[in-house]
């Protein structure tokens, strides 16, 4: 198999496919999170939406600043 995956060892693509189903199972849920905390108050249910929204950049953030200490 050839070895052309611009640096990438199996590692990496493997926690950016974690990160990105657990993106995609949260997102997948996120209706009914949002019917059950905005029925208590709108301004929690957005904080959810941006929380939401950041997480997968955190995550992927802090991916790198790990590999980097490496």
């Amino acid at each position: 198999m050839a070895e052309n995956n611009n640096g990438y060892d199996w590692r990496t693509i493997a926690a950016a496919a974690i990160i990105f189903i657990g993106f995609a199972a949260l997102v997948y849920a996120l209706p009914a999170i949002m019917n059950a905390v905005g029925g208590e108050n709108r301004w929690l249910a957005g904080a959810v939406i941006a929380a939401v929204l950041v997480l997968p950049f955190v995550g992927l953030w802090l991916r790198g600043r790990y590999r980097r200490k490496d």
